[in-house]
């Protein structure tokens, strides 16, 4: 009998701490919200969940150079945009340069405002990103990449390597330009593809060291006013193309941020409580412990367990 009543209070035991093991595990999903506290409680579904993880991960590395190339090509666009402002300047004031009725004087200013615009031309060959990182110095992306020396000549000092990196799977794209593939149009030293040396040639022959013949003004004006025309065209060629690569990040932002939608939604379908379930196992098993606890205490009060 008394065998018995032993195995009786342990099984009404056993039964609490089981109910009481449930209880808690269904009140700390409850608090996180998560239906898989560790693996054991779904390997197939950890399983599955880990797999949408790593892949989600890698969408957001992805995302993470997406919005990089995106932040640098929109800085290149807007500086582009802005020395083609300084350019169609330039190209103005060359059309203007060539009355040949102006004065000395006035050709003199003409050269000072040509420098001046130089000068910002060559501000905007050196511009930064918002990391304090040279656009258009390439793989030497520390230092400024054009240096103008003591008589004046701008030359390019950047790398000729671009900064790439993946955007997807299997598409690599360059953060930005070169400087001599944008203000060289392909770095020679031609004035007709340098627009800095072709600058150079309309400042010469407009307030020339010494004196020059008209057929002289004539072909320095025609040939720096030829080159600053095809540096033109590079830029808005350039910028066209940097502004397509563009076009394609942003269109991959977005469909980036749909994917890590659906994968925080699968994720959170596998691993996710379903509320109005976990709730209603909660009260369930919260009613069951206290019906063991109420017929355990029963059990103790009986003459059987005071019994010596």
């Amino acid at each position: 009998m008394r065998l018995s009543t032993n195995s009786m209070y342990q099984k009404n035991l056993n039964s609490i701490l089981n109910t009481n093991t449930k209880w808690q595990k269904s009140g700390l999903q409850l608090a996180t919200g998560k239906r898989i506290l560790s693996p054991s409680d779904d390997p197939m579904g950890t399983a599955q969940a880990l797999i949408l993880k790593q892949t989600q991960s890698r969408n957001n590395q992805f995302q993470a150079a997406r919005e990089s190339v995106d932040i640098s090509l929109g800085r290149q666009d807007t500086v582009l945009k802005e020395a083609n402002t300084v350019m169609q300047s330039i190209k103005e004031t060359l059309v203007y340069a060539g009355n040949e009725t102006l004065s000395d004087g006035d050709r003199r200013d003409l050269a000072n405002t040509l420098q001046g615009l130089k000068d910002q031309l060559v501000s905007l060959a050196n511009a930064q990103d918002t990391d304090g990182n040279y656009l258009f110095a390439g793989n030497k992306n520390d230092t400024p990449p054009f240096v103008v020396d003591p008589t004046g000549k701008v030359n390019y000092v950047g790398g000729s390597t671009t900064i790439n990196v993946f955007i997807d799977e299997t598409r690599e794209v360059a953060l930005s330009f070169t400087g001599d593939k944008v203000f060289l149009s392909g770095y020679n030293t031609n004035a007709e593809t340098d627009v800095f040396a072709s600058i150079d040639y309309a400042i010469e022959v407009l307030a020339p060291s010494s004196p020059i013949t008209t057929e002289q003004f004539r072909d320095g004006l025609s040939k720096a006013s030829q080159g600053v025309d095809n540096s033109f065209d590079n830029i808005s060629t350039v910028r066209a193309t940097g502004g397509n690569v563009l076009n394609e990040v942003e269109r991959l932002i977005a469909h980036g941020k749909t994917l890590d939608i659906e994968y925080e939604t699968q994720i959170g379908q596998i691993e996710d409580v379903d509320w109005y379930e976990a709730i209603s196992n909660y009260v369930m098993l919260q009613a069951n412990l206290q019906a063991a606890q109420y017929t355990f205490m029963s059990m103790q009060n009986m003459s059987l367990f005071q019994m010596k």
